[in-house]
């Protein structure tokens, strides 16, 4: 079944690392099965658990086929932090590796890291483009040969290969940034990583059409045919053109709403949503703006385990 699936693990979760291992080698497992799952969604709320990115360059190793996408806080965080560690995990990866950039609106994120004050979705998210915009082209400020190793010469890289980054963008708060490169870390194995957007309001909408290769719609924004209508097609409107996820909450079980987390159940689910809106099914919706796949939220690594597993939960 042609299903894009994603589990993502809830933030207060990503410190249980043994499980965190069980819930990758069953997504491993998925491949060639009526359910193959592509992406695992570690999920950061800049608060609780452990930081998504160093949980998913850890992981990497365990792993062979499902590609990483940690969330990633990019309200408060440095830019050219954010383009070298997803790139390293690209490396550790072996080329697996995405990101989902997370933005913070609370005051008490702003706080932590006093760097300036809190802002509010549309800042925030617009803020995020740029950002996104520049870690990319830290990414491609090496072009893929750059690395030589020529021991005749002594040369490591060839320098006319590796190019200059001089990035002006604005912040939250209206004020200008720049970002100077080239980038410190190598070109990423797969050159530019898959970028994923949690859509729940207008402004993230904006975001996922502007920059994002997957786009994943909240449950608690399709709660009618014209909100979720709305969001599809602001998310259709700009130059990205994302794949799109339904989120469906996974209960402590691993259960959905509906039963367990089978090929029939989700495939339902996705097509219920593009009933809602006026789509006629999954395949109509890469051609108009609907739902193509689920993204699985689970509150545990258990939970992904028994619904990856058909109840079977984590030893």
């Amino acid at each position: 079944m042609n299903l894009p699936l994603a589990v993502a693990i809830a933030p207060q979760a990503t410190t249980e690392f043994n499980a965190l291992t069980s819930v990758i080698r069953q997504a491993d497992s998925t491949a060639g099965g009526e359910l193959p799952v592509r992406w695992l969604v570690l999920r950061d709320d800049f608060v609780s658990g452990a930081d998504a990115l160093t949980v998913s360059a850890w992981l990497a190793p365990q792993s062979e086929r499902i590609e990483l996408v940690p969330e990633v806080p990019v309200t408060h965080n440095e830019p050219f932090h954010v383009s070298t560690a997803t790139a390293t995990l690209d490396f550790a990866s072996t080329g697996r590796a995405g990101y989902s950039p997370s933005v913070q609106t609370d005051p008490s994120a702003a706080s932590a890291v006093g760097r300036r004050s809190a802002a509010g979705a549309d800042a925030v998210w617009d803020e995020a483009g740029d950002v996104d915009d520049v870690v990319h082209r830290l990414w491609a400020s090496w072009e893929p040969d750059a690395v030589i190793r020529d021991e005749a010469t002594g040369r490591f890289i060839d320098r006319d290969k590796v190019h200059y980054v001089d990035f002006t963008g604005t912040d939250s708060v209206g004020e200008e940034f720049t970002v100077k490169g080239p980038s410190i870390t190598p070109r990423p194995p797969r050159g530019e990583l898959p970028v994923l957007v949690r859509v729940s309001d207008d402004a993230s909408a904006r975001a996922a059409a502007r920059f994002a290769d997957v786009a994943v719609l909240d449950a608690d924004a399709f709660t009618d045919a014209e909100t979720g209508r709305r969001l599809l097609d602001a998310v259709a409107t700009g130059p990205a053109r994302p794949t799109v996820l339904l989120s469906v909450a996974l209960t402590e079980e691993g259960r959905t709403a509906r039963g367990e987390a089978t090929a029939s159940v989700l495939s339902a689910l996705v097509d219920e949503a593009n009933e809602l809106v006026g789509v006629e099914s999954a395949a109509e919706a890469t051609d108009v703006a609907g739902v193509e796949g689920i993204l699985l939220d689970a509150p545990t690594p258990d939970a992904a385990v028994a619904a990856l597993s058909g109840g079977e939960r984590a030893n």
